[in-house]
C-alpha cells in the first residue's frame, strides 16, 4: 500500500511556507507603495543606486524674426547607498518542535517575515524624518497643520495626486477631530474606509503604528525612494547537534532608503521640499 508522508509532502510545505512568507511580507510592509522604487537600479555588484536630477527649461517669449538662444540644464544625482542588511535567523530543537502545538515550521516563518516587513517600514519612516522639512506650527495634528502642509507641497510642485498623509495612531484621535475629515458631505464618502482611514482635501490618510508618538508625515511619492538589491529570501541547513530534525534558518534582504530632490527649492541639503514633517 503507498503511503503519502512527509517525504512526498516536503516540497508542499515548502511551497506553503514560500507563500505565508510573501503575504506576511505584503501585509507588515505597508508603506512601500506610497513611495518611488528603484529596484529595477539595484543591479549585482552595485554597493549604491544614483537617481538623476533634471533643473527645468525656461520658456522665453521670442520676437519674431529674433533667433532663440538656447537653454542648458543642469544635472545632479540622489544616491541610495544600498546598507540595509536585515537579518533574522532561528533554530528548534527537534524534540521541542515535536512536543509544540503549533505548526513551528510556518509559525517561526510567518513571524520572521512579519519582522522584515515591519523593519522595511521603520526604514522608510526614518527616511521620512531625515530628509522632511518641519512645519512652523507644532503639536497635534489640526486643520491649520494640515492645510500648511498641504500648501507646502504645492508650493514645492508636489503631485498632490501622489500624496499621502501619514500619522501615528496616538495622532488618529486628533484627525478624527478635524470637521474637514470627518463630515461626511466634506469628505465625499464613508468616513473609514478599508485600509486607510479617510481622506483630508484629497489626500489619503494612513495610521501607522511605526511612527512615534506625535509624528506625522506629509510627503509625495518622489520625495523618498528604495531600492531592493536581494528581495526577502529564506534558508535553512540542518542542524542535528540540537536533534536529527533540527534545522537553523535564516531570512535576509538588502536595500537602501532614501529622500530624493535633496536641496532643491533652497531647502537644506539633506531635505527633500516634497517630504513636510511634524514639527515636534
Amino acid at each position: 500500500m503507498a503511503v503519502t508522508g512527509d517525504t512526498q509532502l516536503a516540497p508542499t510545505k515548502a511551497d506553503i511556507i514560500g507563500a505565508i512568507v510573501q503575504k506576511e511580507l505584503k501585509f507588515a510592509a505597508k508603506l512601500s507603495g506610497y513611495f518611488t522604487d528603484l529596484s529595477s537600479l539595484a543591479v549585482k555588484g552595485a554597493k549604491s543606486v544614483s537617481y538623476p536630477k533634471l533643473s527645468s527649461f525656461t520658456v522665453v517669449d521670442r520676437a519674431s524674426g529674433v533667433a532663440g538662444v538656447a537653454s542648458a540644464l543642469t544635472s545632479a544625482v540622489d544616491k541610495i547607498d544600498l546598507d540595509k542588511n536585515a537579518y533574522v535567523s532561528w533554530l528548534v530543537d527537534s524534540s521541542d518542535e515535536v512536543q509544540s502545538m503549533i505548526e513551528v515550521a510556518i509559525e517561526f516563518a510567518r513571524r520572521g517575515a512579519t519582522a522584515h516587513g515591519r523593519y522595511f517600514d521603520s526604514c522608510l519612516v526614518d527616511g521620512l524624518e531625515t530628509h522632511g522639512v518641519a512645519t512652523t506650527t507644532a503639536g497635534n495634528v489640526t486643520r491649520d497643520v494640515v492645510l500648511e502642509m498641504r500648501k507646502s507641497l504645492q508650493k514645492f510642485d508636489a503631485d498632490l495626486s501622489q500624496t499621502g498623509f501619514f500619522i501615528s495612531p496616538d495622532q488618529e484621535e486628533y484627525m478624527l477631530k478635524v470637521a474637514e475629515f470627518t463630515n461626511a458631505q466634506i469628505y465625499g464618502g464613508a468616513v473609514i474606509p478599508s485600509g486607510v482611514i479617510g481622506h483630508v482635501y484629497g489626500v489619503p490618510v494612513v495610521v501607522h503604528n511605526g511612527l512615534g508618538a506625535s509624528q506625522y508625515f506629509m510627503a509625495d511619492k518622489s520625495g523618498l525612494a528604495y531600492a531592493m538589491q536581494l528581495a526577502p529570501k529564506m534558508a535553512e541547513q540542518s542542524a542535528v547537534e540540537f536533534g536529527t530534525s533540527a534545522k537553523l534558518v535564516a531570512m535576509d534582504q538588502l536595500f537602501g532608503v532614501k529622500g530624493l530632490e535633496l536641496g532643491e527649492h533652497g531647502v537644506g541639503a539633506t531635505l527633500s521640499p516634497l517630504i513636510i514633517k511634524d514639527n515636534n
